[in-house]
Formats: C-alpha cells, structure tokens, sequence
C-alpha cells in the first residue's frame, strides 16, 4: 500500500511538472462554458419514449459534428467536479459534452432502482454503439450496478477515468465546499449546514477510496484531487487525460463477432 501511494504521489509530481511546462490558455479554461439545457417536457415513461429521446440526441450529436476522438467516460464521487472537468475536455478536444443530469431528468428520474439501472444501461450503450468517437459522457452512476458500462465500454476501445479525493482530508474536503458556496451557487447553502456538509465530506473521501480500488482492480486511470487547490488539479488532470485520449486505443481482441443487444 505504501509502495502504491508513492507511486501514485510521484506520478502526481510529474503531472504537475507538465501542467507549468504547458500552462492551459485563458480561453480553455473559462467557467462560462454553455450548457445543454434540460428538455422541457416530462421524463420518458416507455422504451418508445426513450427511444424517441435519443433519437433527438442522436440528431443533435450529428449536427454538432463531434471530433474523431475516442469517446470518454469521466466518473467519481458526488461534488468532484465531475461535470465541469468533463465540459472543458470536451471543449478543448471537439467532443459533445452530454451530463449525467441531462439524461436523469429526460429519463428515469422519477423511476424505481432496477429500472434506473436497465435504463442507464440501455441509454449508454446505445449511445456509445452510436458514437465510439466524439462523446464526453460524465456521471456518478458509472460505477453501479457492477460497473457493467465501463466494462462494457473497455472492450470497445472507449477509456474510463475516474476522479475523486482518495488522499484527502474530510475536513480539508468540507471547508472547501463551505469556502465555495460561498460566493458560488451551490445547491447545498439552501438545506445543508456546515455540519451536514461535514458528514458529505466524510462520504466523498470514503466513496473516493472504493472507486480507487475498483479502479486499482481494473486497471483504469484514477486522478486524485487536492481540495485545497482545485482550480490547479483541475488543470493537471485535464492534460493527462487529454494524453490519454490521443493515445492510439485498440479494443481487445474477441473469439467471434462482437454483438450487443441493448435491450431495455
């Protein structure tokens, strides 16, 4: 475990070298980046529904003419920057940034937990079936339901990361989300104490630690974060993934034809 954590702190070094070699430009790393807005009617309530859904998305996708860049699945705990992180690869590399939030509200937000699992399933895989190249796909709901997406997706040359704050402290984690909404928007200044946000913390820093060692276990890329710094990690996390992204990815190879059936 020591061994792991050095070599995880030196890679880290590294990382933070490349990041002041190659400063990002100002106009990469806006905040004031569009978002997608949600679709205004009700959630799907049938396969038909859903299809028609993503027979819309499918359109926009094409019209937007994504870049010829492997698709890419960012996941991690809650409250890690997940989407925002996921909004500026996409800008800087010409993906179609698609959040989590977006499909949850268009689709099995008001439905049971098994169904919201065969929905994500369905919804994602028929989208990177779709689009092996040219999506940013982001979201928590990754790593349920035994990871059966980013596995799935492994096979077919499209990379997983995760982020998340593994090496952090909750304390550190907490004042950082209090210093934040501060004067930032943030849901959490309208229900949640500076206690209750405490506690989320102590959640985030343990749920960093299973998706480390799922990712350890899988052999996928795992960024951890400093709190105390995240304008910095955040940077630095977009160029190493940026280089994984442009590295050559081949799907392994598989006895017989490759089929799927996403069936909902």
């Amino acid at each position: 475990m020591k061994f792991r954590q050095t070599q995880f702190q030196a890679k880290k070094f590294i990382q933070d070298i490349w990041v002041q070699v190659f400063p990002p430009r100002a106009a990469d790393m806006r905040d004031d980046l569009p978002v997608i807005p949600m679709p205004s009617r009700g959630p799907a309530q049938t396969k038909a529904d859903i299809d028609a859904y993503l027979q819309v998305l499918f359109n926009e996708i094409a019209t937007y003419a994504p870049a010829q860049v492997p698709s890419l699945i960012v996941t991690g705990a809650m409250r890690c920057g997940k989407t925002l992180l996921t909004r500026r690869l996409a800008r800087r590399n010409g993906l179609y940034h698609i959040p989590s939030d977006r499909l949850r509200h268009a689709t099995y937000i008001a439905s049971d937990e098994a169904t919201k699992q065969r929905v994500v399933k369905y919804i994602y895989k028929r989208l990177l079936l779709a689009y092996p190249t040219g999506l940013a796909l982001d979201g928590t709901l990754f790593l349920d339901n035994g990871v059966t997406v980013p596995h799935w997706a492994a096979q077919r040359g499209i990379r997983c990361v995760a982020i998340g704050y593994a090496l952090d402290d909750a304390a550190r984690k907490a004042q950082s989300m209090i210093d934040f909404r501060k004067s930032n928007n943030c849901w959490t200044s309208h229900n949640k104490s500076e206690a209750d946000v405490l506690y989320m913390a102590h959640q985030i820093v343990s749920r960093s630690k299973e998706i480390k060692g799922i990712c350890d276990t899988q052999g996928w890329d795992y960024f951890d974060l400093d709190s105390g710094a995240f304008s910095r990690e955040k940077r630095r996390i977009i160029y190493a993934v940026e280089k994984l992204l442009h590295q050559r990815q081949t799907a392994p190879r598989m006895r017989g034809a490759v089929r799927d059936r996403s069936n909902l």
